[in-house]
């Protein structure tokens, strides 16, 4: 290469170098206007989600903007309203119009023509506001709306199926009713086909004046959309309604619900959805696409939900049909419903079980008895008076003397030296009062399984009503589905049918589920003794909670192979032997009876010895009294002193009893004989229902995750099922089907942890250490234990 051609390629790669990139070909710019009836607190940020998610939608096709002056509000008027739309429709610059609110959608649907598309997202009900509806569109060139279809006619239904009323009194905005003067004859046509006295209440921004115009007999109230109604005086029209005990319904959804609301069936707005759906329709307009042919609806379904303080407050109460597939917020959660944990409820057991009770009054009368048997070792002082008449009777010429009279105290102390039956039956009480408290302990032990179980099987029943209850949203939601299908002509009617029977059937096993709840919340009232019916809320345990039944988490490095478990049950065989009290009951027992024997065999040769001081002293006397009267060996005696002091020492030893002695030794030893062999037989049981548990645990555990995979396939199947069924590649039983079996895994993957927890109950019931009466010390000295147990078998826990 020559150096002119050199510098001619080294130019061309510096012009390459400094050349300026070709400019992006500039994206369509579109202007886009939104005019709103007025500042609300419904939905105060919708008109920035709007521009948000149009921008996003838009931005590789389109440069978006919208302009300060391009936003308006009408001032909650109907002609500043018609101004402001007036105004943007006719600015060139205006692509596209957002009109957001009742009265703009009811204004842009009233217009014979639109100069440019106009999309209206809020309509509240197209067949009340008469907005245009042609093959799912509004069939009116460049208006676009959006609507749920869901409207008053099928609120009023669902309001009737929770609650029973005859008068509907109808809060309405004042200006939606300006706007539209057919509105209430419409809604009157509505309430006309139920058999309703309706009275429609106009509201403004007061929730005092709205009260105030209720009429005095009516029984239900309809809350439409109040955009107007600033937030707090939402508040106080809703305490208002609770106050005068009114059944309520918001035509709005959830939120309103959870402020206080009696119930509604439609759910919450999904905003993130909607202003989705309004953005794509913004690019399907800028497309090209007339507004007039695009899809109006938005479906929202129905769900339900019923606010039961409000319900409790008011005092007026949905069926049973009703609240079985019914969200009910609030359902514990109430003064008379105190919260409690399964901590509480063991803790509550140990002080009000009434079982319990009786047996600490057993063992307290059982000190009683131990003191009685003590009193006959301590002195025994007596004291007391005593009257004497004495006399002579006639000599032999038939004369005599007056009698003597005299009154006495008496005193007298007995003091047992050594007797060997008062210290047998002293040392056999004493070992009987700690069978009794054994006794006891066996039974705390047994009442805080019960108190367990019964809070788990509460937990348990709870979360399977759960789970039926989601089963029967979803078989709504196939329901809707299914119609949608008829109406598309993807099946026959007769699929709406059998959706219909499911949902029946499961109201049904919801019912019964209700009932089992409420079953399981008495057993455990009773083991608490409190009153059968009296409610509480739950709290949701976890596995790993140590509150629960113990570090489970630690425990399980311990049990997750064959070996390990193998030395686990050994382990706990052993716990479970030292801290029986059914072991440690015989025990006492059994020292109690060689305790008698060895008295049976001590009476063949040893004596009683007592001593004995008695005294008396003479405080009155006639004729000359008797003189003193003695108490030796506690048997009275005349003296000629009047004053005695006797003190004596008796040594007793019966030499034949009719073979009582032999008798009484054979039957002890025959008795200490039986209870020895009980024992073994007891340690035989403890042994065997430790291990018994020990497998029923074993097995219970790894269902744990064996359910819930289950459950993850069976739901995974559902969701392809379902997405099958909608666009009409599968029929109606494959879903069913897959309905069904998501169901029954779903059930069993919950179930499947409350077993487990339950079953770990009875492994501490069964070891005869429940963790619910350690202390953190005490926990940590068993794991220790545990620790050095399989230290000492060569076995390390598995790492976790």
């Amino acid at each position: 290469m020559n150096s002119r051609a050199g510098l001619s390629v080294l130019g061309m790669c510096l012009a390459l170098l400094w050349s300026e990139p070709a400019e992006a070909k500039p994206l369509p710019l579109v202007q886009i206007a939104i005019v709103e009836d007025g500042s609300s607190h419904v939905v105060p940020e919708l008109a920035n989600l709007v521009q948000q998610e149009i921008r996003e939608v838009t931005r590789q096709e389109f440069d978006v903007r919208f302009p300060d002056e391009l936003k308006l509000q009408g001032g909650w008027s109907p002609q500043g309203v018609k101004q402001a739309l007036d105004r943007v429709l006719a600015d060139r610059r205006v692509n596209v119009v957002i009109a957001l609110g009742f009265l703009a959608t009811t204004d842009v649907s009233k217009r014979t023509h639109l100069p440019k598309p106009v999309i209206a997202p809020v309509a509240l009900d197209p067949q009340l506001q008469g907005l245009p509806f042609k093959k799912g569109a509004s069939g009116i060139k460049n208006l676009n709306y959006l609507t749920a279809l869901t409207g008053f006619h099928r609120h009023v239904e669902a309001f009737k199926e929770v609650f029973a009323f005859s008068r509907l009194s109808v809060l309405a905005d004042r200006m939606l009713l300006e706007t539209i003067p057919s509105l209430e004859s419409r809604v009157r046509e509505t309430a006309e086909q139920y058999g309703i006295q309706l009275k429609i209440v106009p509201v403004d921004t007061s929730a005092q004046a709205a009260l105030a115009a209720l009429p005095a007999d009516t029984d239900a109230v309809y809350v439409s959309v109040l955009p107007r109604l600033p937030s707090p005086e939402f508040d106080r029209l809703v305490a208002g309604l609770i106050e005068r005990r009114l059944p309520s319904f918001s035509s709005l959804g959830q939120q309103e619900v959870e402020r206080g609301i009696a119930a509604s069936n439609s759910p919450d707005v999904d905003v993130r959805r909607l202003v989705r759906t309004v953005a794509t329709n913004v690019q399907r307009i800028l497309s090209g696409t007339d507004a007039g042919q695009i899809e109006v609806t938005f479906a929202r379904g129905e769900h339900l939900t019923i606010n039961m303080a409000t319900v409790r407050t008011i005092d007026k109460w949905p069926s049973f049909q009703v609240l079985t597939e019914a969200d009910l917020l609030n359902e514990d959660a109430s003064a008379a419903a105190p919260r409690l944990s399964i901590y509480d409820a063991v803790r509550q057991a140990m002080e009000g079980n009434l079982a319990l009770a009786a047996a600490n009054r057993k063992v307290e009368a059982g000190r009683g008895a131990v003191g009685q048997a003590r009193s006959d070792l301590l002195p025994q002082i007596l004291v007391g008076t005593a009257g004497v008449i004495a006399g002579r009777g006639p000599n032999t010429f038939g004369t005599g003397t007056d009698p003597g009279q005299s009154a006495l105290v008496l005193g007298g102390l007995k003091q047992s030296i050594y007797s060997d039956d008062i210290w047998t039956r002293y040392t056999v009480e004493q070992k009987k009062q700690v069978s009794r408290e054994e006794e006891r302990n066996e039974l705390q032990l047994d009442t805080g399984q019960d108190a367990a179980i019964a809070y788990l099987s509460v937990l348990r029943a709870k979360t399977v009503r759960r789970i039926h209850k989601d089963n029967l949203k979803l078989t709504r939601s196939n329901l809707e589905l299914a119609a949608a299908r008829v109406s598309a002509g993807y099946a026959l009617r007769d699929e709406v049918f059998r959706w219909e029977s499911e949902i029946a059937n499961g109201q049904k096993t919801v019912v019964s589920i209700d009932a089992q709840t409420r079953q399981a919340e008495v057993v455990l009232n009773r083991v608490l003794n409190r009153p059968l019916e009296a409610r509480f809320s739950t709290v949701e345990q976890a596995l790993d909670d140590p509150a629960v039944l113990g570090d489970t988490r630690q425990l399980f490095a311990y049990i997750e192979n064959p070996r390990g478990f193998q030395v686990f049950r050994d382990f706990e065989v052993a716990e479970g032997i030292r801290a029986a009290p059914e072991l440690r009951r015989l025990d006492a027992l059994i020292a109690a009876s060689e305790r008698t024997i060895l008295n049976a065999e001590r009476a063949f040769y040893l004596p009683d010895v007592t001593m004995f001081g008695t005294a008396s002293q003479e405080y009155a006397s006639q004729n000359g009294g008797i003189g003193g009267l003695a108490l030796p060996g506690g048997i009275a005696g005349v003296t000629t002193n009047p004053n005695a002091y006797v003190g004596s020492i008796g040594l007793s030893f019966p030499l034949f009893r009719g073979g009582y002695k032999k008798a009484t030794k054979l039957k002890s030893t025959e008795e200490l004989r039986q209870q020895q062999t009980e024992r073994d037989a007891t340690r035989q049981r403890v042994e065997e229902r430790v291990r018994r548990v020990l497998y029923e645990t074993g097995a219970s555990f790894p269902s744990i995750r064996l359910s819930q995979k289950a459950a993850d396939a069976a739901r995974k199947t559902l969701d392809l099922v379902e997405n099958q069924y909608s666009r009409g590649t599968v029929d109606i039983i494959k879903l069913l089907n897959s309905q069904n079996a998501a169901l029954t895994a779903n059930e069993a993957a919950a179930k499947a942890v409350y077993d487990f927890l339950i079953d770990l109950a009875g492994v501490q019931r069964a070891t005869g250490q429940m963790s619910f009466f350690q202390s953190a010390e005490e926990r940590a000295a068993w794991f220790q234990r545990l620790k050095m147990f399989f230290a000492s078998a060569g076995v390390s826990p598995m790492p976790q």
